[in-house]
């Protein structure tokens, strides 16, 4: 492997930490979690909805939703619909932070592979071992793309279900589940 490659491999291995270079997806810390560009924002494990010109909304694990921080009376099925909600933001952080780790196992396989071969003078073994390193990448980043499609799944259910959700769609679209499919792709 070439030391301009590696050099790539590492900057890529900075943007996985990020998650997602169309700005979706972010994980920042183990604690707070933006995706949709900052529509859905996970703190601990609260969720907050955010739409210009309409209030917050807030889902709880439990399926409890508050609209300007008033609860709104749900049916069971309209709870279950939010408990998936809920779960696929919660597994967003869960694969962005397995992603992140996996760019980082990247470039610590890609330094080993550096220094093994300065005293070796043999570069094709960092670029087997990144390779290798970059498929783990690959699969937890397309696990993601399925939550952001398991979120937008129960988002459209809401919405036909729930009158007061109504608000909320389209905060993942279509569009978004193409890009992530896209972006993971390559």
């Amino acid at each position: 492997m070439s030391y301009p490659r590696l050099l790539c491999a590492l900057i890529v291995c900075g943007l996985v930490a990020g998650c997602n270079d169309s700005g979706h997806v972010s994980i920042i810390g183990s604690d707070y979690t933006s995706i949709a560009d900052g529509g859905i924002t996970l703190k601990n494990d609260v969720i907050t909805l955010h739409r210009d010109n309409t209030p917050d909304a807030t889902i709880t694990a439990a399926g409890d939703l508050q609209i300007n921080g008033s609860t709104v009376m749900i049916d069971p099925a309209q709870r279950e619909q939010l408990q998936h909600y809920s779960q696929g933001a919660l597994a967003v952080r869960e694969h962005g932070i397995a992603t992140g780790k996996a760019g980082m196992a990247i470039a610590g396989a890609a330094l080993k592979g550096v220094a093994a071969s300065v005293t070796s003078g043999d570069t094709d073994q960092i670029g087997k071992q990144v390779d290798a390193k970059s498929q783990k990448v690959g699969q937890e980043a397309a696990k993601i793309c399925l939550d952001l499609a398991a979120i937008k799944t129960a988002q459209d259910n809401l919405v036909a279900q729930l009158p007061a959700f109504k608000p909320y769609a389209g905060i993942i679209g279509t569009g978004d589940i193409d890009d992530c499919n896209k972006d993971d792709d390559g």
